[in-house]
């Protein structure tokens, strides 16, 4: 929730007016990058060198930008902490453009290497930047550093890939540079609005509501530990079917009743019965843009352990694969299992392996580490019959699905974020080799 007015200083500028400074602020930025590239040109620096100057303006303007709209929402920040958050944006920025030197592919693998690139480094300036400005006492903030943080990372990321893609498809109908200066429009845009909305969420008053189950009786204790058996037992022993049923048609039998319909009935039983309830399991109906931004973020890191995990591990030892799901010939059932199959997947094992069992360990520990290790543990092991190297993949994977629920609490975002990871891993038709970097 954003915050009130009355935690603003008087006289702050408006909603509409902000955002407006602060895409004049990133449009200064471009303007003085671009006459940077010019003049690193006249010097016949090497093409890395250029880009990286002319960023690095970009990132220093574009940071003092943010230290202006900070000063004038809310917060005063000294000179030298201000010059220091320029810099940090400066090395964001020159960050973010080093890596596309280094690697070759396809235009579209390219873009998103730079969505990759400028997201995490995006995600590092916010870091250090919202520990630098964030009040050190008063109570008019909650001091959330998290979601300003992942704004910077998905504005920075967004940014980049919406520049770059919209400047390439543009210039088939316009000319070069007329495209180049739209794509540039809205990539200022992009990054204007969300200088101002990584304010207002560091600044905003956390209002979130922390359910947790009580389980304070032996009785219920008793029962959710039957239930938690009863939830995780057919993953582990469903991976026999891996191994030993060749039948795509039994195959699918087991998975759907064991992993699918089984747990269903359960979780439905607890909460007919009112042990639970749908908001103890992170089945709540979130904001838009917290819902969004958490979506892309799952989805992002999640497509990017699951392509480079492997070959990072390929020479890491361990047992290899012990079976694998049988390939299904009927076309009508290939669909069936490939879409709402797989979405069915994101839904039951996040409601078991992050709401619920979030929920359980919280009885014996508060500890969100302790909680994140044995979550991903549990999470990576339903995979053994895909051999260890999957057991690690997917258990890193889980560490940070649960990192992103305790935080969040926004399990549908993360159900559709496991999705599109298992789509994006098992759909033909999308080239993985364009989210593989090592």
């Amino acid at each position: 929730m954003i915050m009130s007015e009355q935690n603003l200083k008087t006289g702050t500028p408006g909603t509409a007016t902000a955002i407006f400074h602060s895409v004049l602020g990133w449009i200064a930025a471009g303007l003085l990058s671009i006459a940077g590239a010019f003049s690193a040109q006249l010097f016949n620096l090497p093409n890395l060198a250029t880009a990286q100057i002319s960023l690095g303006i970009f990132g220093l303007v574009g940071g003092y930008s943010h230290v202006r709209l900070t000063r004038t929402i809310a917060l005063k920040i000294s000179r030298r902490k201000g010059l220091l958050i320029s810099i940090v944006w400066a090395l964001a920025c020159v960050g973010g453009v080093t890596p596309m030197f280094f690697f070759l592919g396809t235009s579209l693998k390219m873009s998103v290497l730079s969505l990759y690139s400028f997201a995490f480094f995006g995600a590092l300036g916010g870091l250090v930047t919202g520990f630098m400005i964030r009040p050190r006492h008063g109570n008019t903030s909650s001091q959330d550093i998290p979601p300003y943080i992942l704004t910077w990372a998905l504005c920075f990321g967004i940014a980049a890939i919406a520049g770059d893609t919209l400047g390439e498809g543009l210039q088939k109908i316009l000319p070069e540079i007329p495209a180049w200066f739209i794509a540039s429009g809205v990539m200022v845009l992009i990054l204007g609005w969300g200088s101002w909305y990584s304010i207002v969420s560091l600044l905003a008053e956390d209002k979130k509501q922390r359910t947790d189950i009580r389980m304070s009786s032996k009785e219920n204790s008793s029962l959710f530990i039957i239930v938690l058996l009863l939830l995780v037992l057919p993953f582990y022993l469903n991976d026999f079917a891996n191994i030993f049923v060749s039948d795509w048609r039994v195959w699918l039998f087991i998975d759907y009743t064991a992993v699918k319909l089984f747990p269903f009935l359960v979780i439905l039983w607890l909460i007919w019965q009112r042990k639970i309830s749908a908001i103890e399991l992170g089945l709540s109906v979130p904001a838009a843009v917290p819902f969004l931004a958490v979506f892309l973020a799952i989805s992002l890191i999640g497509v990017f352990l699951d392509q480079n995990g492997y070959p990072i591990l390929s020479n890491a030892p361990g047992y290899s694969s012990l079976g694998g799901m049988p390939k299904i010939e009927s076309f009508l059932w290939r669909g069936i299992d490939l879409i709402p199959g797989l979405l069915l997947v994101g839904v039951f094992e996040e409601l078991i392996f992050r709401g619920y069992l979030y929920m359980f360990i919280s009885k014996y520990t508060r500890q969100p580490v302790v909680i994140v290790c044995l979550s991903a543990a549990a999470f990576g092991l339903i995979h053994w019959s895909g051999g260890f190297h999957q057991v690690i993949v997917t258990a890193v994977t889980g560490a940070v699905f649960m990192m992103f629920y305790i935080r969040t609490r926004s399990l549908p975002a993360i159900m559709l974020g496991h999705f599109a990871v298992n789509f994006i891993a098992a759909a033909s038709f999308i080239p993985k080799s364009i989210f593989r970097f090592f």
